[in-house]
């Protein structure tokens, strides 16, 4: 696109403006490592709660994160001009109108002058501006994610996507001959109460299926603590999508057969973990303290990274993942809630392989002793109910 750039040419993208970048006024710290190499693809731009690859890695000059405004623009549907002839970039959407000069920190909103933290300006051959200052000029919120190293954008109001269980504090596993009717009358409560703090459909129930009873109910017959390790079942673990995302609900599909093999051999192999389905470049978070093991290319699991927890038992596998936040290493500690990577659809195959299958996370659970897995069913539920907020919230 370059070659278009010659003296005394005007040139207009509807939402499409590969040759500009938006300067993030924003110090760059914590999780970015100057200079060191990425496990893989990196994201460093969330808008509207989706990670936003772009087509040139961000760059770092002076404390400052620059990212590609094409992908604003295409998120948003704002107008941009760019006059070679006057070194000017006019941005425009819903009735605003924003006016920068390159290499000026003077800018005019809606006609009215305004200066600038930072100047737009040339860099690489593209024209650079500043991302807090043109996102607020249009009316759109801003949060630096310094913990993770992610701009997020927020073009319009946050809706919260999670189908939240009002009281989740007397978990019930079902049992074999269960009904809802039997277990609203063994504990006090009643089958319509039952169905609404578990946002259920139908009355049909499946074996070892987790339900919360709701608030007054008796204390539950076949708690939690009967199913694994009850040292999982703690509020410091957080669930791996936040509240604002979408996901489809997702049943237990441990130990189920899949028939991709490296080898192709043919033979049929055990499902090592959970499958929850989700919208490519929905971000993923920590589910625990804990230090990154392994991160890089799997050939089952794509972009994937391993976090040990805190206390060493167990290590956590997020897998098939579209990108990384940025800055992640073997030996990094990792925090609860913290944003690690994108959804995706990498993996059975070579360095890159991608569409294989529908992009999902898939989620692992080892014990770090042995390395043997452990289902993870019954821990994501009961982690459902505690997500990463919405900065936006």
């Amino acid at each position: 696109m370059n070659s278009c750039l010659h003296e005394n040419s005007s040139l207009l993208w509807t939402k499409v403006l590969g040759a500009f970048f938006l300067c993030l006024g924003l110090s760059v710290t914590g999780a970015n490592r100057a200079g060191a190499a990425e496990p893989g693809p990196v994201i460093s731009l969330v808008i509207d709660g989706k990670g936003i690859s772009t087509d040139v890695q961000p760059i770092r000059e002076n404390g400052r994160m620059l990212v590609p405004i094409r992908v604003v623009a295409e998120s948003t549907g704002a107008n941009v001009t760019y006059e070679t002839a006057n070194r000017q970039v006019t941005v425009t959407e819903k009735g605003k109108r924003i006016v920068l000069l390159v290499d000026s920190r003077t800018a005019f909103v809606d006609g009215k002058r305004v200066t600038m933290d930072a100047p737009a300006m040339i860099v690489n051959q593209r024209t650079v501006v500043p991302i807090r200052f043109v996102s607020e000029a249009l009316g759109y919120q801003v949060v630096w994610d310094e913990r993770a190293g992610v701009a997020q954008v927020q073009t319009k109001p946050v809706e919260d996507k999670a189908a939240v269980i009002q009281e989740a504090s007397n978990p019930y596993v079902v049992q074999a001959g269960d009904t809802l009717t039997g277990i609203a009358e063994r504990h006090h409560t009643t089958v319509q109460a039952l169905k609404k703090n578990n946002y259920l459909s139908s009355d049909e129930l499946t074996v070892q299926q987790l339900l919360f009873l709701p608030e007054g109910s008796k204390k539950s017959e076949h708690p939690l603590s009967t199913v694994g390790d009850s040292r999982l079942y703690d509020d410091s673990f957080y669930f791996p999508f936040s509240e604002a995302t979408w996901y489809e609900p997702y049943g237990d599909s441990y130990g189920s057969d899949r028939e991709w093999t490296e080898s192709n051999s043919g033979n049929v192999r055990s499902h090592e973990g959970i499958d929850i389905m989700a919208p490519k470049g929905t971000p993923v978070y920590a589910v625990t303290d804990g230090t990154i093991n392994r991160v890089g290319w799997n050939t089952y699991g794509g972009w994937r990274v391993n976090i040990t927890d805190r206390a060493g038992r167990y290590r956590m596998y997020y897998a098939h993942l579209s990108a990384y936040a940025p800055g992640l290493a073997i030996g990094d500690t990792i925090r609860a809630g913290q944003l690690i990577g994108f959804v995706g659809d990498t993996g059975y195959g070579g360095t890159g392989t991608v569409g294989m299958f529908e992009p999902h996370l898939h989620f692992g659970l080892y014990k770090n002793s042995d390395g043997l897995a452990i289902d993870p069913y019954f821990y994501l539920r009961y982690w459902e109910q505690n997500k990463v907020e919405s900065p936006f919230s």
